[in-house]
């Protein structure tokens, strides 16, 4: 099941994924900033949260 806002519907029967067949599998991603000095603190913020989240679904990954 999807981890978005439409989940619940999706649960709930209000809602169809009629793309699911075409949808692919998890991609891997990256996150990068130019340092430490630079990096404005919302960014680092977000990388704070996003880093250890995309670490631990790359790490479910097949290699």
């Amino acid at each position: 099941m999807a981890s978005y806002p439409a989940a619940e519907a999706l649960r709930d029967g209000q809602l169809a994924e009629i793309l699911k067949p075409f949808i692919g599998g998890p991609i891997p991603g990256r996150l990068a900033h130019t340092g430490p000095l630079l990096v404005p603190p919302k960014r680092r913020a977000f990388l704070d949260v996003a880093a250890p989240r995309l670490r631990a679904s790359l790490g479910a990954l097949p290699r």
